[in-house]
């Protein structure tokens, strides 16, 4: 089913992640071309090696995603370089939490823009295009955080509730558009398959699987709400 995606280009945010090089590496082996978003230059540059390796086609760009005009600019040159735009992947990328009645404020808002208003900067500039050629999918790939409630999960709690609203939110707004949406709410995703007693870990190629799979479905079969995983 992976040959579905042979041509098709994906913009994955969260690129300095682990979790987002395996999964864009995923999409590269089945013949999507991929833009990578993220802030650490070096591993941007590891993962686009991997991808370059087996021949894939990979672009990337260091940034924040902080404002509409930046998301807008990525947007223009994945266009640019690979003639159009197809898939959107929203990576959050980290974990920080705290009690409420003591949460560090510096790090509410720092939790809150990576993983809420980045993940919504960038739909808003893709959204769009999408509509306008009315074909598209968008996967957000959060955590089981946004299927229940943790003391001291804080503000990444908060977050990742508000991305799935959010996701939901563009599936009842843009799904007569052709767009599909999913939502994947992994555990912690590592990448050694066992821990140090020898049980299955979660890894980042299962998560990666998981990508793929649901971006092969038929076109005609919906989006997804959130999938734990």
């Amino acid at each position: 089913m992976t040959n579905l995606l042979q041509g098709k280009t994906a913009i994955l945010t969260g690129g300095s992640t682990e979790l987002a090089g395996t999964v864009a590496l995923t999409l590269a082996k089945a013949g999507v071309n991929i833009c990578l978003c993220g802030k650490q230059a070096d591993l941007l540059e590891m993962s686009a090696k991997k991808i370059q390796e087996i021949g894939g086609n990979v672009i990337l760009r260091v940034t924040n995603l902080d404002t509409l005009e930046e998301t807008q600019a990525v947007v223009e040159q994945t266009q640019s370089a690979f003639g159009g735009l197809d898939i959107l992947v929203l990576i959050s990328p980290f974990w920080s939490g705290g009690m409420i009645h003591s949460h560090n404020v510096k790090t509410w808002d720092m939790v809150m823009n990576a993983n809420l208003r980045e993940p919504f900067l960038m739909a808003r500039a893709a959204l769009p295009t999408l509509r306008e050629q009315k074909h598209g999918e968008i996967m957000a790939i959060s955590s089981d955080s946004a299927l229940g409630i943790y003391p001291q999960d804080g503000a990444f709690a908060v977050a990742m509730h508000g991305l799935t609203t959010l996701m939901e939110l563009i599936r009842a707004e843009n799904s007569e558009f052709g767009i599909r949406t999913h939502i994947l709410s992994p555990g912690v995703a590592v990448s050694t398959p066992f821990d140090a007693e020898g049980k299955p870990n979660l890894t980042t190629n299962d998560v990666a699987e998981w990508v793929l799979w649901l971006l092969t479905r038929p076109s005609h079969l919906r989006g997804n709400s959130p999938i734990l995983i």
